[in-house]
């Protein structure tokens, strides 16, 4: 930096805040690519592990030419489910592609998630289809003083920085309309769903104002069981169905093959981390111990990201709604 810049005292906070969220280079992610260090999360390494790329993406690397661009916060990731029962695989699979990069966040907004895809496309160009499973619209964006960027929820709230309802809202349409016009710009396929909880209103809003949104009926009160409790043959969490309309037999092969990530994943569990070690440590009894006392519930509700049959009826939701032909 010369002695005679015009603004020599601020400059470089401005490149170190302002610039970096144009860029992947500074992308910090909420977990390590260490097994072991993934929080409260319950170390089954032999059942569930994490990778992660160059960018801290659970995803493959970033290339140019991409198939196909998922987006969406944690569900997207796959906290606390294998990388192959994850809506992002099964859909990948539905389709018939080669490649998915998987831009999901853990806990961001809609807006956050679009101006991810902004700047993979600035880097690596168009995909040819992007698929969405975004959370609830009252997630927002806030832009601190200091230039710093951070999510936010009207639910949890924020102390510095509290949105009410109809302003994080507004911020999430506006993402999505500038996320259809990115993708009609440069001829992407794009469909997105919502899988929170969405009321009439907003849902036939959204049906009236977006021709790629696609309503989802699995979503938090379809898919949450009630009276959780751990199938003692299985490790599976267990309970009864709070809807009429799914069948207790629905996707029996994927049952049979997930291992006891289901209906939730393995962070159901809260481990003390004295106790977070390999799992090949323990002695049986105490593994089968830690699995049933450590169950994450509050409220009678399991506290988990929901494991591989939600994803399985996300990815069908979505890849259903696009016609044959647009892969011929």
């Amino acid at each position: 930096m010369t002695d005679n810049h015009p603004y020599p005292d601020w400059i470089g906070t401005l490149d170190d805040t302002v610039f970096r969220h144009i860029s992947f280079a500074q992308r910090v992610s909420p977990f390590k690519t260490d097994r072991f260090n993934l929080g409260s999360e319950y170390p089954m390494p032999e059942l569930l592990d994490y990778s992660f790329n160059k960018h801290n993406f659970r995803s493959m690397e970033f290339h140019e030419n991409t198939t196909m661009v998922a987006l969406g916060c944690s569900h997207t990731v796959g906290i606390g489910v294998p990388e192959d029962l994850i809506w992002t695989t099964f859909a990948k699979d539905l389709i018939g592609v080669e490649d998915v990069v998987n831009l999901g966040i853990p806990g961001c907004s809609i807006a956050r998630q679009v101006r991810t895809l902004s700047t993979y496309i600035r880097f690596y160009g168009a995909p040819k289809i992007v698929l969405c499973t975004f959370p609830e619209l009252t997630r927002y964006e806030h832009v601190k003083e200091n230039g710093e960027i951070v999510d936010g929820s009207t639910y949890r709230g924020m102390l510095d920085n509290s949105y009410t309802v109809d302003q994080a809202t507004t911020q999430s349409i506006i993402a999505l309309s500038a996320l259809e016009a990115i993708c009609q710009a440069h001829g992407i396929l794009l469909r997105w769903q919502i899988w929170a909880d969405t009321d009439e209103f907003y849902t036939n809003k959204l049906v009236e104002h977006f021709s790629n949104f696609v309503p989802n009926k699995y979503t938090v009160s379809f898919l949450q069981l009630t009276e959780p409790h751990i199938d003692e043959t299985t490790g599976e969490v267990c309970g009864k169905f709070a809807h009429d309309d799914w069948p207790s037999e629905c996707c029996l092969d994927l049952k049979n093959r997930s291992n006891g990530c289901f209906n939730y994943g393995y962070d159901r569990y809260s481990v003390p981390k004295k106790m977070q070690k390999h799992s090949a440590t323990f002695e049986k009894y105490e593994l089968e111990r830690l699995k049933k006392d450590t169950l994450r519930i509050e409220d009678k509700r399991v506290m988990a990201h929901f494991g591989s049959h939600a994803h399985w009826h996300w990815a069908k939701n979505l890849v259903d709604s696009i016609p044959t032909p647009a892969f011929l």
